[in-house]
């Protein structure tokens, strides 16, 4: 499609880019341009993202609008709709990467956007990703390669893109594969984790440095979840940051104003008075010494962010913080399981979750050379990075 028709599309307001209602799909899929993707009905993209087949709260509203908002981005989606009801059934924003024949599609993900899933209805996800596949096979417009970073090579994702990729002339691969840590009910409770995982000696460190906090003041673990208090201990979270080691180096939030007003309205905002975050923190008479942030969907909550007042360094307050985190993850049977949400592998929840999901790059392409050099080229950038951080190590 010329720029022209693009930009004649956009002033006439019209949602769809384009189409697919001359294809034969198994749902209508439409290319929708910012402008359509505001206009996708509210509860129909939050009623998706609550029932998708894997939770991935970046792709939620909120996430995709504050991120489009904050960083003046300009980005396209494909939005599927079952052809009977018109319900909304999967959804993908997405960006063209390179020109041309060379043009892959890739999420429109942000750097603190860790999961480049989809959201696709569990309820009707085979008719999803056949359209999904489908879709990208024959659409115009669309390029014929994708990448999507951060899905985990064993989700419910990666198995329905395995099983539909031949009938569409697809295959796919994964590249760059990394352990993420999880936290699971494998332990029957608190206690039995604490035996089989954490360990009784690790376990008696940490609550000796609760102990010794508690000589300093007034101390106890507070979830924050209404809208209100949320917002307050987002500011709390950006400060605390801001004067640690990421603020030195100029990698906080508060360190680039696009940065800081993505984390307040992602982070802080709310949905209809309902957000998506809530906030773990340790306070020390009634003030935050370590706070992380978690945000949800379905019933993982993934735990994207965290800080701790490096005054208290000494007593561990990040390591309190997070052994309280487990132990009111098997107090509240609302949540199934939990997502660090980062790409740093070996991170040091994971000696205190016990569990790791690998992640990776799912590369999906037509069958043939070009995929696969494809899957070969990223495996050579992601081992030429780990060379160079491990080098640097070393210096």
């Amino acid at each position: 499609m010329t720029e022209f028709a693009e930009a004649a599309m956009s002033l006439a307001g019209v949602v769809a880019v384009q189409r697919s209602m001359a294809i034969n799909l198994a749902c209508r899929v439409d290319v929708l341009d910012m402008k359509g993707i505001r206009r996708i009905d509210a509860a129909a993209w939050d009623g998706l993202a609550a029932g998708a087949i894997e939770g991935n709260p970046w792709l939620t509203r909120q996430m995709v609008l504050s991120s489009a908002d904050a960083y003046s981005s300009n980005f396209r989606a494909l939005a599927l709709y079952r052809h009977e009801t018109s319900e909304l059934v999967g959804f993908l924003p997405f960006r063209v990467i390179g020109y041309g024949p060379f043009g892959m599609g890739a999420p429109a993900l942000n750097l603190y956007q860790v999961a480049g899933t989809p959201l696709i209805s569990a309820e009707h996800a085979e008719v999803a990703m056949a359209g999904l596949l489908g879709g990208m096979a024959t659409m115009g417009g669309l390029p014929r390669h994708w990448v999507f970073p951060h899905v985990a090579t064993q989700g419910a994702f990666a198995e329905k893109a395995r099983a539909k990729a031949g009938q569409t002339g697809f295959e796919i691969g994964f590249a760059a594969p990394y352990e993420r840590a999880v936290l699971t009910r494998r332990a029957e409770n608190f206690a039995a984790h604490v035996e089989t995982v954490i360990g009784k000696k690790r376990a008696k460190d940490i609550e000796r440095n609760w102990r010794r906090l508690e000589r300093e003041g007034d101390l106890r673990f507070e979830r924050a979840s209404d809208p209100d208090t949320v917002a307050v201990r987002v500011e709390d979270f950006l400060r605390m940051e801001a004067s640690g080691w990421k603020g030195h180096r100029g990698t906080a939030f508060l360190s680039r104003p696009d940065d800081a007003a993505f984390a307040r309205a992602a982070y802080g905002g709310s949905q209809n008075g309902v957000g998506l975050t809530s906030v773990d923190s340790l306070l020390l008479d009634g003030k935050p010494i370590a706070i992380s942030i978690n945000i949800a969907t379905g019933d993982t909550l993934f735990t994207p962010k965290c800080a701790f007042d490096e005054t208290y360094r000494k007593f561990g307050p990040g390591m309190v913080l997070e052994y309280r985190i487990v132990e009111q993850f098997f107090a509240d049977d609302a949540i199934a399981s939990m997502d660090a949400a980062t790409t740093v592998e070996g991170h040091v929840i994971c000696g205190l979750w016990g569990e790791t999901r690998t992640m990776g790059t799912l590369v999906l392409g037509p069958k043939g050379a070009s995929t696969k050099a494809l899957i070969a080229g990223i495996e050579g950038v992601a081992r030429s990075k780990q060379t160079l951080k491990r080098m640097l190590k070393r210096d």
